[in-house]
């Protein structure tokens, strides 16, 4: 079992509810909000300049069902409270809204903007009606691995960027067409009893809720969490800059969703080194040719890296490239927890969203898995209301089950143990890595991201994969994770990529889905 284990390891909003203590000790007074995708999403965000009219007529405020201050100043009764507005909450209580649930959903920044850039892969959001929710879109995405791992390479798949104020109204239109009701004021505490959670907010009131769902974002205010090994950062900094017409040197057609060549370091200086240790690549999203967003990003690290350092970076790349800014209209900070602790399961509060650690550990993806999240557990929701009504402990119970099923804890051990992998190599291990898992089918690859690679079987011939395709130095720092994982690392592992389960397809994937190197005769 352990040499399919050391075959298979490979890759794998809080607005205003408060910030842990440790994180404000390394973030000053930046903020935590709701992760999203890869690294597009930016939960840590500051916008310099910008003009709420160039996103069009709001909904919320203007039709959205909102509590009269009757209301809020007494106690009410729902089927569920749903705290925190950003993208997993309103997307959640939209869909319970839509399934005929009574639904409360609190957040102190309902009027305002979400702060983060969300990125998403188009394919991911056809199936929602979300397409016209975007205010960017490119034909296909190009990665640059630069050394050993290789040159260009071309991602033939959609990506777009979403217009977060659009998207916003889009879900409270959702919400109000469905009668849940939005209120704005913070939650004070949460008392639990055997009829329900009775719910007190800071500002008077209460309510009666038989199911709470926290959609905090990682400050994870009132959902609670096992001791573990802490995550990891992926940190960011990026601007939106008006550039001079010409001095970007890469189509416009295309984003660029990671480029991690060094070229532009002088060898032998201390930059180089710090490049090599500390790797970050820079992704850019065109909007014409005299407006791109770019971020210089650190995939994976703890401590993160500082935003100074980030930014120094991104200039010293930018200025080798040409590149001409003539104002800079939007500035961001992005730090996203990835991996580390899990949530205590069941418990009477349901984690959803950053809440509740479905953040991808190996990339920060976050935005489209909620969206498919959020209709699974609105059924899940609506079916323990139904069969357990008068049981609220039972409903969580049930509830927690379908998040954090057996099968999807097993995906997440093998997307953990890739993160806690690219934490800990450096530049030309990372170059390598992605130059072989890029060279892998699409839907390989796609999938992965896209927190598919459900089967066990599916992440082994993920992993054997990039195994045969990247480099020896790869492969010694792959076994030597797997080795030093210890014993109850292995197990996870194991369980992970083989199907020791009876639920587990025991079908090899198809041929689309493997890599090269299996070829017809290897497979019969």
């Amino acid at each position: 079992m352990l040499s399919y284990v050391v075959l298979a390891s490979c890759i794998l909003s809080v607005q205003a509810f408060g910030v842990p203590p440790a994180a404000m000790h390394k973030l000053g007074k930046a903020r935590i909000a709701s992760p999203a995708s890869y690294i597009l999403s930016c939960p840590l965000s500051r916008r310099i300049a910008q003009s709420r009219a160039s996103f069009g007529p709001s909904f919320c405020g203007a039709s959205a069902v909102r509590m009269s201050d009757a209301e809020a100043k007494h106690e009410q009764s729902v089927d569920v409270a749903v705290i925190g507005g950003g993208p997993a909450g309103l997307a959640l209580s939209a869909a319970l809204g839509e399934r005929g649930v009574g639904v409360l959903c609190c957040d102190p920044a309902l009027d305002e903007d979400w702060v983060p850039n969300y990125g998403v892969w188009m394919d991911e959001i056809e199936d929602y009606g979300m397409t016209h929710l975007c205010k960017s879109v490119w034909p296909k995405a190009s990665v640059f691995m630069g050394g050993e791992g290789g040159g260009k390479r071309l991602l033939n798949r959609p990506y777009g960027q979403i217009n977060t104020r659009k998207c916003k109204d889009w879900f409270i239109e959702r919400c109000n067409k469905s009668n849940v009701k939005l209120g704005k004021s913070p939650v004070g505490s949460i008392k639990h009893s055997s009829e329900g959670s009775h719910i007190s907010f800071k500002e008077g009131g209460t309510c009666v809720a038989k199911i709470v769902v926290d959609c905090t974002g990682h400050a994870k205010a009132f959902t609670e969490y096992n001791d573990g090994k802490d995550p990891g950062f992926q940190a960011a900094y990026g601007i939106g800059a008006e550039i001079e017409e010409g001095t970007y040197p890469f189509p416009i057609d295309e984003m660029m969703l990671m480029d991690f060549t060094d070229d532009h370091i002088q060898d032998g200086t201390p930059e180089k080194k710090e490049s090599e240790e500390l790797p970050t690549f820079i992704y850019c999203m065109p909007r014409d040719s005299k407006y791109v967003f770019f971020e210089e990003t650190s995939l994976i690290a703890n401590p993160p890296l500082q935003f100074e350092d980030l930014k120094r970076r991104m200039h010293k790349r930018l200025d080798s490239w040409g590149v001409k800014i003539k104002e800079v209209d939007e500035e961001e900070f992005c730090l996203i927890p990835m991996g580390g602790q899990f949530p205590v399961v069941p418990q009477r509060v349901i984690g959803f969203g950053g809440a509740s650690a479905i953040v991808h550990p190996a990339t920060g993806y976050m935005f489209a898995a909620s969206l498919r999240l959020a209709v699974e557990i609105a059924d899940a929701i609506k079916n323990a209301l139904e069969e357990y009504p008068q049981d609220p402990e039972k409903m969580s119970e049930v509830v927690w089950g379908t998040l954090w099923s057996e099968q999807r804890i097993r995906q997440r051990d093998f997307q953990q143990f890739g993160g806690e992998y690219l934490e800990e190599i450096g530049l030309q291990e990372l170059r390598e890595f992605f130059g072989s898992f890029f060279k892998l089918p699409y839907q390989q690859w796609s999938e992965f991201l896209s927190m598919g690679l459900v089967e066990p079987l599916e992440r082994l011939i993920f992993g054997l994969g990039v195994w045969a395709g990247t480099s020896n130095r790869v492969r010694l720092s792959l076994s030597l994770k797997g080795f030093l994982s210890g014993p109850e690392g292995w197990i996870r592992l194991g369980r992970s990529v083989l199907p020791v389960a009876e639920y587990d397809s025991k079908v090899l994937p198809t041929k689309d889905k493997r890599p090269a190197f299996f070829s017809e005769d290897k497979m019969t």
